[in-house]
């Protein structure tokens, strides 16, 4: 394949217990993200979002690894695959009430088509 770009796992945030923005992942030479959620999540929900302007954050659409379900957020733990190309930042907002969540991300410059159909 060549030329890949990897970023090293990053903690957007560790046994959270309260509403935050996480750490905000640069998506220069990215294309796909790759979130993982563990802890609780009793009641707690995760908003993947990307900006182009470093202001506005919007929705994104996360692929669930192990259902194949395609969502702008996360209410279960799991590995979910986020298509960043041509965003500047993303970052994955926690919404939480109860329980407890940590997510990790890793950046890779191959796009998402080709982490879904690799063999």
């Amino acid at each position: 394949m060549g030329n890949e770009y990897e970023t090293g796992s990053t903690c957007l945030y560790s046994t959270a217990v309260a509403d935050t923005n996480g750490v905000v992942v640069n998506c220069q030479e990215l294309a796909t993200v790759c979130v993982q959620l563990s802890g609780t999540m009793t009641n707690a929900t995760v908003y993947f979002e990307g900006t182009v302007n470093d202001t506005n954050w919007i929705g994104v659409l996360g692929w669930n690894r192990t259902t194949g379900v395609k969502a702008l957020t996360a209410t279960a733990v799991g590995l979910y695959v986020i298509d960043v190309t041509a965003l500047s930042q993303f970052r994955a907002r926690l919404d939480w009430t109860e329980g407890s969540v940590t997510a990790y991300a890793k950046g890779t410059s191959l796009p998402t088509t080709t982490l879904v159909t690799a063999a």
